[in-house]
C-alpha cells in the first residue's frame, strides 16, 4: 500500500513538474535571446499582476504575472505609462502581450520575462 502511495506522489511530482516546465520555459528557448534576429516568441497573457516584487540580489523586474500556475516576470523597460498601469492594476487580473525571452540568472537559473508591449484590465 505504502508503494502504491508512493508511486502516486512520485509520478503527481513528476507530472507537475514537467507540465511547469512547459508552461514556464517552452522547448527550445534560447537562454540568452534569439540566435537569429527574425525569430522571437509573441506571447499573450491572462493572469493576475503583481508589482513590488523583490528578490534576493535584485533578480527580478519587479512585476510579474502568473496564470494556469506558471509565473513570468514583465520587463515594463521605462515606459512610465505602463509602470502606472502596473502599479495601478496590481493584485488584479490583466492582459498582457509581448515578446518572451528566458535570461540566465544566478539565483534563479532560468528566468522567463515578457518584455512588455501592452497592458491592461482584464474584461
Amino acid at each position: 500500500m505504502t508503494n502504491c502511495r508512493q508511486w502516486a506522489a512520485t509520478t503527481a511530482a513528476l507530472a507537475a513538474a514537467l507540465l511547469s516546465g512547459l508552461l514556464a520555459t517552452p522547448s527550445g528557448a534560447a537562454e540568452e535571446g534569439p540566435r537569429d534576429a527574425k525569430e522571437y516568441i509573441r506571447v499573450e497573457i491572462k493572469g493576475r499582476l503583481q508589482s513590488g516584487v523583490v528578490a534576493i540580489g535584485g533578480e527580478t523586474t519587479g512585476t510579474t504575472i502568473t496564470a494556469s500556475g506558471a509565473t513570468w516576470e514583465l520587463d515594463l523597460g521605462d515606459s512610465k505609462k505602463l509602470r502606472a498601469l502596473a502599479e495601478e492594476n496590481n493584485g488584479k487580473t490583466v492582459v498582457v502581450t509581448g515578446k518572451l525571452t528566458v535570461r540566465r540568472g544566478v539565483e534563479v537559473r532560468r528566468r522567463t520575462i515578457v518584455t512588455v508591449e501592452s497592458l491592461k484590465p482584464a474584461e
